[in-house]
C-alpha cells in the first residue's frame, strides 16, 4: 500500500452523489445530519461526506493492505463509464432498457454491500450471537460463519471486504424485475441509498402486491429512481408514478436515516419540514443554510434493517 494513499475511502461514490448537486453549486448537496435528538439541515461538500477513515484497509499478514484503489479501479469506473450509468448521468433515465437491467442490479446490490452500515449491521449481528440473541434465528452455515468469525481476528472486515467486491450476481438475477420510475415530485436519497421497502411477511407500505415481494429502492436523481423486485416474475419497465409514490419513498428515506442506518439524508423536497413533523421533530431555528430541528414526542414512522439484496 503507498504511503501517499488517501485515508478518505467513500461507501457512496461521489459520481452518485453528485446527481443530487444543488443548482448553484456542482460540489455540494443539501443534507440532513443527525446528532443525538436534533436534525440539521445543511449545504455539504460532495467529497466530504459519505466516507470512513481508512475503511477499506487491513492487515495482511502484519503488511498494510487495502482494497480502496481495487474498488475504483474494478467496480466504480467500469460502472460509472458504463452505457447504463451515461444515460443516467447524462440526464436520459428515459432510454434507460432491458438491457440495462443486470448492470443497474448490479450497481443497487453494490451499493448495499459496501455501504459503511453493512460492516456495522455484520458486527451487531455477531454481537447478539455471542450474547445468545440468535439461537433460534440462524442456519447451520449462518451458525458456523459465526464461530468464524469468533475464532478468526479481523473475519467480520474480511467478510465486510469480501462483499464490497463482489462483482457476481447471485443466482435470483435472472428473475429481478426492475421497474425505473419518474414524477414531478424530487424523491430523496441518502448515504445508504438503496433501501428496502417490502419483504415477505410484513405489510408492504406500497400495498398488498408488494406483500409477498423482496423489494428496494434506488434514487437515480432528483425526479427518478427505481424499483428492484425480487420474488416475482424478471422485467424491466419504465414508468411515469404520481407524486404520492415519491412522498411514501422519502418517508422511508427519512425512517432509515432517523433509525441510524444512514449518516446523512440528502433532500431538497417541499415536504421535509411536514415529514420531519410526522416523525416526531419540531422546528427550532433557521440557520446560516438551512434549519435544525429538535425531537419532541415518539416518532410515529417505523422502519426495520435494510435487507440485503
Amino acid at each position: 500500500m503507498a504511503a501517499n494513499a488517501p485515508i478518505k475511502h467513500h461507501y457512496v461514490p461521489q459520481f452518485y452523489m453528485r446527481q443530487f448537486a444543488c443548482a448553484d453549486d456542482a460540489h455540494k448537496v443539501m443534507t440532513l445530519e443527525r446528532h443525538s435528538d436534533v436534525v440539521v439541515a445543511d449545504r455539504k461538500s460532495i467529497e466530504g461526506i459519505g466516507w470512513e477513515e481508512r475503511l477499506h484497509d487491513y492487515d495482511d499478514a502484519g503488511a498494510p493492505a487495502s482494497i480502496e484503489g481495487d474498488i475504483n479501479r474494478e467496480i466504480e469506473t467500469p460502472f460509472s463509464n458504463s452505457p447504463t450509468w451515461r444515460k443516467i448521468s447524462a440526464g436520459q433515465c428515459a432510454s434507460l432498457d432491458a438491457s440495462d437491467r443486470l448492470p443497474f442490479y448490479g450497481f443497487a446490490r453494490h451499493l448495499q454491500l459496501r455501504n459503511l452500515e453493512m460492516l456495522r449491521f455484520i458486527e451487531s449481528q455477531h454481537e447478539r450471537y455471542l450474547a445468545g440473541a440468535l439461537e433460534d434465528e440462524l442456519t447451520d452455515e449462518e451458525r458456523d460463519m459465526h464461530d468464524w468469525i469468533t475464532a478468526t481476528p479481523g473475519a467480520a472486515h474480511e467478510m465486510f471486504r469480501s462483499g464490497a467486491m463482489d462483482r457476481m450476481l447471485p443466482p435470483d438475477a435472472s428473475a429481478i424485475n426492475v421497474m425505473v420510475c419518474h414524477t414531478s415530485a424530487r424523491f430523496r436519497t441518502s448515504t445508504n441509498p438503496t433501501v428496502r421497502v417490502s419483504e415477505p411477511g410484513n405489510d408492504s407500505i406500497f400495498g398488498a402486491m408488494f406483500n409477498s415481494l423482496r423489494t428496494w429502492w434506488l434514487t437515480l436523481d432528483p425526479h427518478w429512481g427505481a424499483f428492484i423486485i425480487a420474488g416475482g416474475p424478471a422485467g424491466f419497465s419504465v414508468n411515469p408514478v404520481p407524486p404520492q409514490i415519491a412522498r411514501v419513498v422519502n418517508r422511508q428515506y427519512l425512517t432509515q436515516f432517523l433509525h441510524g442506518r444512514a449518516r446523512y439524508l440528502l433532500a431538497e423536497d417541499d415536504f421535509l419540514s411536514e415529514d420531519l413533523d410526522w416523525a416526531g421533530y419540531a422546528f427550532e431555528t433557521h440557520t446560516t443554510r438551512g434549519f435544525r430541528y429538535r425531537k419532541v414526542t415518539p416518532p410515529t414512522q417505523t422502519g426495520k434493517p435494510d435487507g440485503a439484496l
